[in-house]
């Protein structure tokens, strides 16, 4: 008799096991994005143009060693060479944190990636760390941010992470300035710099770029509420017989049409060009052409692709260059050189992102430490 009763609590055990791993199993599936395989396409190059800007600075170098910044007060980044802007300080972003209801370890911010401005809201993507294919999106609230930090202490960001990292009891304006940030769950986004507001879907869009020599392009469609991918959309593209691989940057025009830019080396061109293609995702279905090669790229690492929805033009930026086209010029394929702003910045600090908020003003994204700078306008 006691046997029995031994194997029915045996059995009640396994069952409920069973069960609790059932559910997890199905949260887990719940939570995990949906992928949907479309059909392999021919990129179009028909109308594709191939412009000799000879009129462009002089190539931009990566630094031996990039810049750092030391100081929490107002850094100035400034043209040197070009189209004249001027980029303040905003905000130190917080370089480490420790969320006790996720892992309640270290986490560390220091590596942001790319940036969205959006009405009241910044979203910054930051990978889990260097070589990571990780990372997360951390949404801040300017309207709560600036009411405690705009016109104080630009550090404030930066000193709540050390508090959080600590574990040190916060002040209440800590508190309220913690209340403006919200961390969306990890999730695998490769290197993580093409984050990107697509005005048509009202959604934030991602290349998963964590297999560079693959052939499969993944574009992940993230909620703006959850901040994490929901649908991802599989596909292979060709461009003259060959397969392209995945583009590290994105940017959306108004219309919901993408855009990507590649860096294409040779033996007649080892700095590399910039291949400049537009997309759209309709009905199922992905479109994508080929419209320009740019013969003299701004630099090195090609960091950012954006577009200021306000003057209609697209950006190419590397580190302490950035170069500006009229999108509706590229894309009748009757841009050429004299078409293109270029600028050259006194600055070895590397340049993470660039984007533009609904009035045409420009948002750069820095690191070493990280921090967000202001511009008026760029043309």
């Amino acid at each position: 008799m006691k046997e029995k009763e031994n194997n029915q609590i045996r059995l009640t055990i396994m069952v409920g096991t069973l069960l609790i791993l059932l559910l997890v199993f199905s949260l887990d599936n719940v939570n995990a994005a949906t992928v949907k395989k479309l059909d392999n396409i021919d990129i179009d190059s028909d109308k594709t143009v191939e412009i000799s800007n000879d009129n462009a600075p002089k190539f931009v170098h990566t630094p031996k060693v990039y810049s750092v910044s030391k100081k929490q007060t107002k850094n100035v980044v400034k043209t040197k060479v070009g189209t004249k802007y001027k980029f303040v300080t905003r905000y130190f972003l917080p370089t480490t944190w420790k969320n006790g209801g996720r892992n309640g370890k270290t986490e560390y911010w220091y590596n942001c990636q790319s940036i969205v401005v959006k009405g009241k809201y910044i979203y910054v993507y930051t990978s889990a760390g260097y070589g990571s294919s990780k990372g997360f999106i951390i949404r801040y609230n300017t309207k709560i941010l600036d009411k405690y930090i705009k016109g104080k202490d630009l550090s404030q960001l930066r000193k709540l992470g050390i508090a959080m990292n600590k574990g040190e009891n916060l002040t209440k304006e800590q508190k309220r300035i913690k209340a403006g940030i919200k961390i969306g769950k990890t999730f695998t986004g490769g290197h993580g710099q093409s984050l990107a507001y697509n005005p048509k879907t009202k959604s934030l869009w991602m290349w998963q770029d964590n297999n560079h020599s693959s052939t499969n392009l993944k574009l992940m469609r993230i909620s703006m509420k959850t901040l994490k991918p929901h649908l991802i959309y599989r596909f292979k593209a060709k461009l003259n017989n060959n397969y392209i691989t995945p583009s590290r940057n994105l940017a959306f025009d108004k219309n919901g049409n993408f855009y990507i830019d590649k860096t294409v080396r040779t033996k007649k061109y080892p700095l590399g060009r910039s291949y400049i293609y537009s997309g759209r995702l309709q009905g199922g279905k992905v479109q994508m052409k080929l419209l320009s090669i740019l013969e003299n790229r701004p630099g090195t690492y090609g960091q950012a692709l954006a577009i200021n929805r306000k003057n209609n033009r697209i950006y190419l930026v590397s580190d302490g260059a950035i170069y500006s086209a009229p999108l509706s010029k590229l894309n009748a394929g009757t841009i050429n050189m004299n078409d293109f702003h270029y600028t050259i910045f006194s600055t070895k600090r590397e340049f993470q992102g660039l984007c533009f908020d609904s009035q045409g003003k420009a948002y750069l994204l820095l690191i070493r430490g990280s921090e967000i700078l202001k511009a008026n306008e760029i043309h």
